[in-house]
């Protein structure tokens, strides 16, 4: 062990006569703790819900879209002989009235596709019925609701902009609610109903072919390698994969993050200063020492490290034990779930909370250089006082 570091942690928070440095130490340490614990716990909250977020998304819309295409089918069959691909599905969109029960009506994105498929494909959490004689439909839940819907219910679809009928109006398709799905992100439940492929066509008069491509890749997939050869082969298609789809949500989250990190830091900063104050009045509690230090010849740099390595051990204690101490909460969170959530309102029955390694790596940067600067603070003040007014103020 090195001479700054045993005289450092003879020092450690004043020792025996310490007096007021030693509250103060500990007082740094508790908040130190305190602070490192409040945002490794924000963030892994933060990081919990949207990856459930992510989660949804991607169930309700896939990983990647593909859209002007000029040959729908053999983009469709290159694609779907990827190895990373597990599913495709062509789709056509319009905005369109639905008519329920009592001619509750109400204005929704229109997706018309092979209805066999969304099963297979979409993540729904789907309530579906097993036949019918009409054409299937399967709305959101909050659409349902607004409609006055139930599974087996009839109701009208109309799609104003594409004008058929020699008289001026709007086609109609009488179809049936074949299925309510409930996501319980944005408003995906009130956004899009999911309609046959032949009742699109019907409706969808001004249209020469499908919109675009929803692409599911399997799990672990690398999603750049899908895209980039996608657009090797086909470089007139537009490509968005799912954080494309959603970039404000996204960017949105992102600063919730930075805005939750900075705030919370604000414990550690206060803490830093206690650190500061504790170094200082255990600079002052041990002058004698210090002047003994300084008469036996140790430099001002020897003494500044004295006080930087007491400083350095004082805020790692709090540093670490906060950071233990919440990693350990999230491993015994994710395991038996502890704080409960209402699940009709949150999609999930405990709270998420998931941390990664950045992200420890970043809270124990913050952390860390707080201490360093505070410490760097109070050895410059330590190191002012010189031998003589050491050996003259003791007396």
């Amino acid at each position: 062990m090195n001479f700054p570091l045993k005289i450092a942690r003879r020092f450690m928070l004043g020792g025996k006569g310490s007096g007021p440095s030693r509250l103060t130490g500990w007082i740094s340490i508790i908040g130190l703790t305190v602070g490192c614990l409040a945002m490794i716990l924000s963030i892994s909250i933060l990081n919990g819900f949207e990856s459930r977020v992510i989660n949804k998304i991607i169930g309700f819309e896939g990983d990647i879209r593909v859209t002007n295409a000029s040959n729908w089918n053999k983009l469709e069959s290159y694609i779907l002989s990827l190895n990373n691909v597990k599913n495709t599905i062509l789709f056509q969109e319009r905005k369109g009235l639905l008519i329920g029960r009592n001619d509750a009506q109400t204005m929704i994105e229109l997706k018309s596709l092979d209805v066999a498929k969304i099963s297979e494909f979409y993540d729904l959490n789907i309530k579906q019925l097993k036949s019918s004689n009409l054409p299937q439909v399967f709305l959101g839940e909050m659409t349902a609701r607004r409609l006055n819907l139930n599974i087996g219910d009839g109701l009208r679809l109309l799609s104003p902009i594409d004008n058929g009928s020699a008289w001026g109006l709007p086609i109609q398709a009488q179809c049936i609610v074949g299925g309510i799905f409930t996501i319980q992100v944005l408003d995906f439940d009130d956004k899009i109903a999911f309609i046959p492929k032949d009742v699109g066509e019907k409706l969808f008069l001004r249209k020469d072919g499908p919109d675009g491509l929803d692409i599911r890749l399997h799990d672990n997939s690398n999603i750049e390698i899908v895209v980039n050869m996608i657009k090797r082969n086909f470089p007139e298609v537009i490509i968005k994969k799912w954080n494309d789809l959603h970039r404000e949500l996204f960017s949105a989250m992102k600063f919730e993050r930075i805005g939750a990190l900075f705030v919370l830091s604000l414990i550690i900063v206060v803490a830093c200063f206690n650190l500061i104050t504790t170094l200082i009045l255990v600079s002052a509690r041990k002058i004698r020492q210090i002047g003994i230090l300084q008469v036996m010849g140790c430099s001002k740099k020897v003494i500044k490290s004295i006080i930087m390595n007491q400083g350095v051990m004082i805020g790692s204690i709090g540093i670490l034990t906060g950071s233990l101490v919440g990693i350990l909460f999230i491993k015994i969170q994710n395991i038996f779930g502890l704080i409960p959530l209402p699940e009709d309102i949150y999609f999930i029955s405990f709270l998420p909370m998931d941390i990664y390694f950045y992200d420890i790596i970043i809270i124990l940067s913050i952390s860390f250089g707080m201490v360093i600067l505070s410490v760097i603070i109070a050895a410059k003040r330590a190191t002012m006082i010189s031998t003589l007014e050491a050996v003259y103020l003791e007396k």
